[in-house]
């Protein structure tokens, strides 16, 4: 017997006497038959991208962040290899992620031409949201977001170089800068993506929220008044450069070395290991020594000697006191 399976609209089985043997034959009318307004063919295509993407984006991602490595490797050092990995691999596959997915949703064009919402202006006038626009939308806000994690990765690289070439030159004054730097490097990457997601996803008129900004500054200036002003402080001392990173510093009853200069404060790394915040208000406005600039240091030493014992043991005392110091 033989089988000649038709798709037109529906699933047809039809039998042909005479014959032993199966076989499948699919016309093309069954592509072109809709389902929900939206053709088959377009579902085909829909579901066959978002399956090649969760299986390709992986391979995809690191064929690409493969090829950015060596290039950086070749720049710079092949150590840095096996970092930039790390930084970018995953938002560079979010982004691809991202972008397919956008192209496989817009295969299904009738769907998204219907109306999702129905918004009214006024009394005369109302407006129909398309499912394409909220599509729109959705898939600029995820790619924004990506965007900015994966330039932030980027920054985070470019701030490990630097960090390790000013350690092999010894260079202290860009080892304070250069945390400041990709903080504020950061700030604004993420700054700039809310505005373009305030303008482009949610249409906010960006000059006049600027603007309005400008006359609401005043009133954030007063709420975050002690930022602002640890802030500032934090311009003084990378400037004026009372003390640097590595320096051992003394304010108040506080005493170690200078790991970090940030936004808001400064860390510092006493003796017993424990970890100091400190505002850089403070720092500024407090006398403080750095005791890293000293030539000599001044150690009182309080000895306890018994009554009765001869002057001479006790300048033989001092003699052996003196040589102990001269030799450490």
């Amino acid at each position: 017997m033989m089988i000649d399976l038709c798709f037109e609209n529906v699933l047809k089985l039809v039998s042909i006497p005479g014959g032993n043997k199966l076989f499948l034959s699919v016309r093309g009318d069954f592509l072109d038959a809709e389902f929900l307004g939206e053709k088959v063919s377009n579902y085909i295509w829909c579901f066959s991208i978002i399956i090649g993407t969760l299986l390709l984006k992986r391979p995809i991602a690191n064929f690409l962040t493969y090829i950015s490595s060596n290039l950086t490797a070749r720049l710079n050092n092949a150590k840095l290899k096996q970092a930039i990995q790390g930084k970018i691999r995953r938002p560079i596959e979010r982004i691809l992620q991202v972008v397919l997915y956008y192209v496989a949703v817009n295969q299904l064009s009738a769907l998204l031409s219907n109306s999702a919402l129905h918004h009214f202006l006024n009394k005369k006038e109302n407006a129909d949201i398309r499912v394409a626009d909220i599509v729109d939308h959705l898939f600029l806000f995820l790619f924004i977001i990506c965007l900015a994690q994966l330039m932030s990765g980027i920054l985070d690289f470019a701030y490990n170089i630097r960090v390790d070439r000013a350690r092999t030159e010894k260079n202290t004054s860009q080892l304070q800068l250069l945390p400041l730097m990709k903080e504020m490097g950061i700030l604004l990457i993420w700054i700039f993506s809310i505005f373009w997601i305030l303008g482009a996803v949610f249409h906010v008129n960006i000059p006049a929220l600027v603007a309005g900004l400008g006359v609401g500054g005043i009133a954030i200036a007063l709420a975050g008044k002690e930022t602002i002003e640890n802030l500032f402080a934090a311009m003084t001392i990378l400037s004026d450069k009372p003390f640097q990173t590595g320096d051992i510093i003394k304010i108040a009853d506080l005493e170690g070395t200078v790991e970090r200069i940030g936004f808001r404060s400064t860390r510092l790394r006493s003796a017993d290991g424990s970890a100091y915040i400190i505002p850089n208000q403070k720092l500024v406005s407090e006398n403080l020594i750095n005791l890293s600039w000293r030539s000599t240091r001044g150690i009182k030493l309080i000895v306890q000697i018994k009554y009765g014992i001869a002057s001479d043991k006790i300048k033989e005392m001092i003699t052996e006191i003196k040589k102990m110091l001269k030799t450490t």
